[in-house]
């Protein structure tokens, strides 16, 4: 399996996951996954999750637990992992090349999480 660290730029890929593709001789090559796929996919994985947490978790301003889907937990996760990997001591990434929307999703995952709602 050959190594994408040399292919990973931090200012456009993700550094806490890769792709895995089959190549014709039978081994695997790792990918790099940009920023802007990954906020695509996340997206996608919390509006999956939408109606198990509307279901569990109605907006009733009374309750004092927030519930969120497996989904919504996968996407967090995963951000926490990409953010411990980019505060570490010595990393040097210069200008984040992405659209904004990993930053956003970021951003509305938070405020979910402090309002105990945002379906």
């Amino acid at each position: 399996m050959r190594d994408p660290d040399d292919d990973r730029d931090p200012a456009r890929h993700l550094l806490s996951r890769v792709r895995y593709r089959r190549l014709p001789d039978g081994t695997q090559q790792r990918v790099p996954i940009t920023l802007d796929q990954a906020a695509a996919e996340f997206g996608e994985l919390i509006d999956a999750g939408r109606p198990a947490e509307v279901r569990l978790d109605p907006d009733e301003g009374r309750d004092e637990v927030a519930a969120f889907s497996r989904q919504r937990a996968k996407v967090i996760a995963s951000l926490l992992d990409e953010l411990s990997r980019r505060v570490r001591p010595g990393l040097a990434v210069g200008p984040i090349q992405s659209d904004g929307k990993l930053a956003d999703l970021a951003a509305e995952s938070a405020a979910h999480l402090r309002s105990g709602t945002g379906y």
